[in-house]
Order: C-alpha cells, then structure tokens, then sequence
C-alpha cells in the first residue's frame, strides 16, 4: 500500500526533470574522424564551415551553399554589402558640405554647375552601368550613345548608324516570293509552316558539344556535362592543405576480393545460365538479393571473368 506522498507524487501534474535524447547527444564527445592533421587542427568550439574556412579547405563542392555564407567577423556590414556606386560616392563625399542642396552648391560657385557661360545646360557625369542617348530635336531619332568611360577615363561615344530601309524592302519582297513558291510547291501545310528541324544545325557548323559548352558558360557554379575545366592547379595556402595533397598523393587503391559466398553464388549461376545475365537477373531464387545485369556483370569481372568461374564449376562437379 502507497503512502499519501507517493499518491500526492501520482495525481500531481508535474514531472521530474530529466534531458532529453537530443541534450544527451550534445554532450558526448565529437569523434574527428580523419587524417591525423585534421584532428591536430580542428577547433572544436568552432562549426564545421568555420574549421574548414581556417584550414584553407571548402566544405562541400557545390558553389551554391544551402543556407548562404557566415558574414566575416572583421569585415563590417556597410563594406560587405558595398557596390561600386557606394565607393565612387564615399571617394567624392566632403563632410564640410553634408547637407547642402544642389541649388545651394550652385549659387556658391556662380551658377557653373547648373548651366556654362553659353547658357547651355551642363549633363551631369555618367554613373558606371549607366548611358545616356542623344536624340535629334526635331525627328527623334537617336544620334550617338554615349557611355562612361574605363576607370574615370574619357567618356565613349558611338555614333548610331542609319538603317537602309531599300534593302529591308527588297528582302521583304524576296521573303514574298519564297513564301508564294512553297505555297505553290504544297510545303507550307493549312496550319501553318512546318516545325524546324533541329537536325539542319549540325550542317551549319553547330555541333553537339558546341552547344553544351555554350550552356555551360552561361550558367553558374560548376559546369554540367563535361565537368568542371580547371585550369592549372591551385596552390596551396596552408601546412595543413600541403600535408593532405602530400597524403593523397602517396594514397594507393585498395584492391577489393571477391569473398568465398560470393564465389559460390557466381560459380551456381554459371553452372545453371553460362554467360546468359539477363536470365540469371530474372531468376527470383537464384538471385535473391535481386541484382541488376550490371551489378552481376562487375561481380563477375572482380571474381576473374566468366572463364576462371567455368573452371571452377568444373572443378566441383
């Protein structure tokens, strides 16, 4: 029979206090598992990305890291996120004249930087990935663009070329003709002109790899198709990444055996199919594990070809 203590312990609504599995986990001890460098070197009171960041190493291959970067400690908000706007103005900014209007500047200097002596009205300098367009006043039509220039060098200008509107009419009149000829000829179908035909780009010169490299140019982070190109290697930065390329380039493959269960189970399937994979792939008691023709194939290669099992089976009958 309980006594009331432990009753009152039973209805109340309060539990002991205990960690929980996740609080537990935490406080064991992290296993570095790796070269002796690395666990020479790891700091453990820092993340996985920080450590590898010291160390002169990447934490994964995928330039698009989930998550985005860690700003660094040392380097301000303001500067990170800085453009090349924002640095031009901080250059060309005077702390005594915070504050002042435009109209105000320009009555301090006599008017020259709202209009010249001619009256005529002063552009303002050019913002770098920006242009302006010069029209003609009474057509419209543009005359020059100009863009800033390299470096706070002069400003480009280029000069707008006219369109030949005779030769544009006679490929019109041409693109009539042709259109009328295959309408003649029953190429052009009631629901419009035929699709293209993609294949008429090999002929052009365009080829295959061409057009992935072209994709591949365009787009970010680490090619598709062919691989990354590197061009040349990389010198290392740290003692610790010199000691690891060191270590891999004494590192030597390992050479996997075929173990002697598996030795029995390709002898059995030789014995029973020959070199017919595709029925060995399709028959449910044999392979139990259900192997893929390909995965049969490799551990046939590993254990010495289809010829070193023949001669095994032999051996056993």
């Amino acid at each position: 029979m309980a006594n009331p203590r432990q009753r009152r312990k039973a209805r109340s609504g309060t539990s002991k206090v205990s960690n929980s599995k996740k609080s537990v986990k935490n406080k064991h001890k992290v296993i570095v598992k790796g070269p002796q460098v690395l666990v020479e070197n790891w700091d453990r009171t820092k993340t996985v990305r920080q450590n590898y960041r010291a160390l002169g190493l990447l934490p994964a291959l995928n330039p698009r890291q989930a998550g985005g970067l860690e700003p660094v400690e040392s380097t301000p908000y303001a500067l990170d996120r800085m453009t090349e706007a924002t640095m031009q103005d901080l250059e060309t900014f005077d702390p005594e004249r915070d504050g002042e209007s435009e109209e105000e500047e320009g009555g301090d200097d006599g008017g020259e930087a709202a209009t010249t002596t001619t009256g005529v009205k002063k552009e303002k300098a050019l913002v770098p990935g920006l242009g302006r367009i010069e029209r003609d006043p009474v057509t419209g039509k543009a005359l020059r663009i100009i863009l800033p220039g390299v470096q706070g060098g002069p400003e480009i200008v280029q000069e707008v070329k006219a369109v030949d509107r005779s030769m544009q009419d006679d490929e019109d009149d041409e693109d009539d003709q042709d259109k009328e000829e295959e309408q003649e000829e029953g190429t052009v179908t009631p629901w419009g002109e035929p699709m293209k035909d993609w294949d008429e780009d090999e002929w052009m010169g365009i080829e295959e790899e061409e057009e992935v490299e072209l994709m591949n140019e365009r787009k970010q982070g680490i090619p598709i198709g062919k691989g990354a190109k590197r061009k040349g290697t990389v010198e290392a930065k740290t003692d610790v990444v010199k000691t690891l390329e060191a270590l891999a380039a004494t590192g030597t493959k390992v050479v996997r055996h075929t173990s002697e269960f598996e030795y029995d189970w390709l002898v059995a399937l030789v014995k029973k199919y020959d070199d017919d994979v595709d029925r060995m792939t399709r028959d449910r008691k044999a392979n139990v594990w259900q192997k893929t023709k390909g995965e049969i194939l490799r551990a046939v290669k590993k254990a010495g070809g289809f010829e070193t099992l023949r001669r095994l089976a032999q051996d056993d009958e």
